[in-house]
């Protein structure tokens, strides 16, 4: 059963004001204890042991996510979109994309391994014209993931991360994957692989 607290003086972890002051945090005699007890104050319950302050004052309300403040498709957004945005935006779906050219990679190693009628109903499959048009998707997906997985690699290193140098740098990743796309493919149509 709880047993209601007895105040004490200001512990360092108690903010009473700035950032963190609408949040109750955690004392660590109460994290080392495995069980935080509740007391009833006011008619509320409270999280932790942690008393409450006197000159705390009302109750925020937790912040709220941007996105969730525009009021739906319709409203006009928050803020306003950014070449970077797109890109990390891109470069998440270009990974689920990856995933299904890896599964249409695993189809072709099986069709292959089942012999060679399977094969050629599998190689028909691509070479036609909605096949086509998911190969061209799954390579410009290959190429943008490699170029954006690049600049993330110089990022890690600290450079880069200033938003010209951010903002060019997002041109660069779509430009070499829009010119490599079209060199792979202009070679595949020149060498009659198409």
């Amino acid at each position: 059963m709880a047993r209601p607290m007895t105040p004490q003086a200001p512990v360092p972890w108690l903010h009473t004001e700035g950032i963190g002051s609408a949040f109750v945090d955690t004392p660590r005699a109460a994290l080392k204890s495995g069980a935080a007890s509740r007391t009833m104050s006011s008619g509320e319950d409270q999280m932790t042991d942690a008393p409450q302050s006197p000159n705390r004052g009302p109750r925020r309300e937790p912040p709220v996510s941007p996105h969730l403040l525009t009021g739906g498709l319709i409203s006009p957004p928050l803020w306003r979109w950014h070449i970077t945005m797109l890109t990390s935006i891109l470069h998440r779906m270009t990974g689920m994309a990856l995933y299904v050219g890896a599964l249409i990679a695993a189809a072709w190693a099986i069709a292959l391994a089942l012999g060679p009628e399977r094969y050629m109903q599998f190689k028909g499959l691509l070479g036609s014209a909605p096949g086509k048009v998911v190969m061209f998707g799954l390579t410009l997906c290959l190429f943008y993931h490699l170029a954006n997985g690049v600049r993330h690699l110089v990022w890690d290193t600290g450079h880069g991360l200033d938003v010209k140098s951010a903002n060019a740098s997002s041109v660069l990743v779509l430009a070499f994957a829009a010119a490599a796309t079209l060199a792979i493919w202009g070679v595949a149509g020149m060498t009659g692989a198409i």
